[in-house]
């Protein structure tokens, strides 16, 4: 999906997104977990799985060998799915560690598919990298 620069950031951070997470899909590296975290929900509100699978951690569990079996179940997952909303609740770093906790509402058709979850995320060769996830009670302050 094409989005226009001056069009507001899929993150839902309330920027544009020329200034917000399309310079780091094109390859900027992220400054934060949070920042990588946001561009990630953006990009898989865009489809820009190329992005999703360059920022995953080789080490991490959602990481899958099978690149084209990895692309094909992303690409089916964005194109069904609605991004709503994201809502960053805690974050912090430790060196190269680094956790977010958010809460995101998606929906696939009439399902109501939100989650809230703390995500881990590694920094390797000076880029930050999502590591895993856990869900968590979306009550959860």
């Amino acid at each position: 999906m094409k989005l226009s620069p001056n069009a507001p950031c899929p993150c839902h951070s309330g920027a544009k997104f020329k200034k917000c997470c399309r310079p780091l899909h094109r390859g900027a590296p992220a400054e934060s977990p949070v920042a990588l975290m946001r561009s990630r929900y953006a990009a898989y509100a865009l489809g820009d799985v190329s992005y999703l699978q360059l920022t995953t951690d080789p080490e991490g569990a959602h990481y899958r060998p099978d690149t084209a079996a990895w692309e094909i179940e992303l690409r089916h997952y964005c194109a069904r799915t609605a991004f709503e909303g994201l809502e960053v609740r805690e974050h912090g770093e430790d060196g190269d560690t680094g956790w977010v906790l958010f809460h995101a509402r998606l929906r696939q058709g009439d399902d109501d598919l939100s989650f809230s979850e703390r995500s881990s995320f590694r920094r390797h060769d000076g880029r930050w990298l999502y590591h895993d996830g856990a869900q968590i009670d979306p009550r959860t302050p």
